[in-house]
This record gives structure tokens, sequence and C-alpha cells, in this order.
């Protein structure tokens, strides 16, 4: 199974919830994908890099990130993007979503990941072609039992 992961579920393992870690090993146990962009890898070292203890956190930052596969936003995401964009215009929902969880969504869409694992579902919910797909980890966790 291929699993996209946005910037909060990161942010949650920095913050030790022992939950997340727990379904996430159980994943790798598993043999699961575990991906995320490198929208969510910018966005938080971005937050990293804000702090006041920035070569630190910096450093922590990757060991987590490394953890992940890594995927470029590509050419065929880039149009994903456009039209999940265009899609929030012409709905008058464009306001609604930051753009880099719209960058995210693309990726997913790209990937053909299984599911998109957020803590920020209505996010995502807002697109009608991957809202199916959109979990948060203890929804996740009920899938993989």
């Amino acid at each position: 199974m291929k699993i996209l992961f946005d910037s909060s579920i990161i942010v949650e393992i920095d913050r030790q919830n022992e939950q997340v870690i727990t379904i996430l090993k159980d994943l790798v146990n598993k043999k699961h994908e575990l991906i995320i962009s490198t929208i969510t890898v910018s966005e938080i070292l971005t937050g990293s890099y804000l702090r006041e203890d920035s070569e630190e956190a910096v450093v922590k930052a990757k060991e987590i990130l490394n953890q992940f596969t890594w995927k470029d936003f590509d050419n065929e995401s880039a149009e994903n993007s456009a039209k999940l964009f265009s899609f929030l215009i012409i709905e008058k929902k464009e306001k609604s979503v930051d753009y880099p969880d719209i960058l995210i969504a693309a990726t997913f869409l790209t990937l053909n990941c299984d599911y998109l694992v957020t803590l920020n579902k209505k996010d995502f919910l807002v697109f009608p072609r991957i809202k199916e797909y959109v979990l948060d980890y203890k929804e996740l966790e009920e899938k993989i039992k």
C-alpha cells in the first residue's frame, strides 16, 4: 500500500505522539510505502529554519523526514495542481484551502496513492476525486488492522 502523509503527521512525530509513531512502525513492518511530497519537506524545513534553535531543529527534522520516501513535485503534479486549483476557483472555494495542500493533493493523484493521511482532513475533503481516500491517523490504524 502507498500512503502519502502531509505535514501535520510529521509534526506529530516531532511532538512524540506515541500513537502516530506506533502506527508508522506498524506500517513499516508490514512493508507499506510511506511517502511524503517534497512540498511537505519544504514546509517542515521552513518551520525548522524559523526556530531559534534552527541548527538543531533542522537536523532533527531531517532525521524524521528521511524515514519516508520523498517524491518530487513533477510536471504531472503541476498539471494536477492546476486542475485542482481551477476546480476550487470555479466552486468559489479557493480561499478555503492553503496552496501547499493543493500541491500535496496533486501529488497524491499523480502517485496514485491508496491513502492521504492528515490531521487537517477538511483541507482535502473539498476535492471530490480524493475525499474517500483522506484519513486521519486513527482511521488509518483501523484500515491496517
